[in-house]
């Protein structure tokens, strides 16, 4: 199972594929929703199951990118994630940075196990 990794800070991006990997997914990482709109969207694509994207970041934020993922028709889920609770109104699914990691696996099995 393949998912797009978007987070602007570096570090994260690292620490999350990092985490990602631990649980055997294959993750492939973007710096901003542009990018990312860029890599779902480009001739060849690669096939993702899963976007998990950062809120706030330049150029597209991670609502911007699942709007104009919905907008494009791009039916792949999209998780939201924050260390600030209030961003989960913006994501139909959310998780915060600071929940334990397990909340997370548990919640991209659920949306895989629904995804063709």
């Amino acid at each position: 199972m393949r998912i797009l990794l978007v987070d602007a800070d570096p570090k994260c991006r690292k620490d999350f594929k990092d985490l990602l990997e631990s649980q055997g997914y294959k993750v492939v990482t973007s710096t901003d929703g542009l990018v990312a709109l860029e890599q779902l969207t480009r001739k060849r694509k690669i096939k993702f199951h899963l976007v998990l994207t950062d809120t706030k970041m330049p150029c597209m934020s991670g609502p911007e990118l699942a709007e104009d993922m919905k907008q494009r028709g791009i039916k792949i889920p999209v998780i939201g994630m924050s260390n600030r609770e209030e961003c989960r109104e913006f994501y139909k699914h959310f998780w915060n940075k600071n929940e334990l990691p397990e909340k997370l696996f548990a919640l991209i099995k659920e949306l895989t196990a629904k995804s063709p």
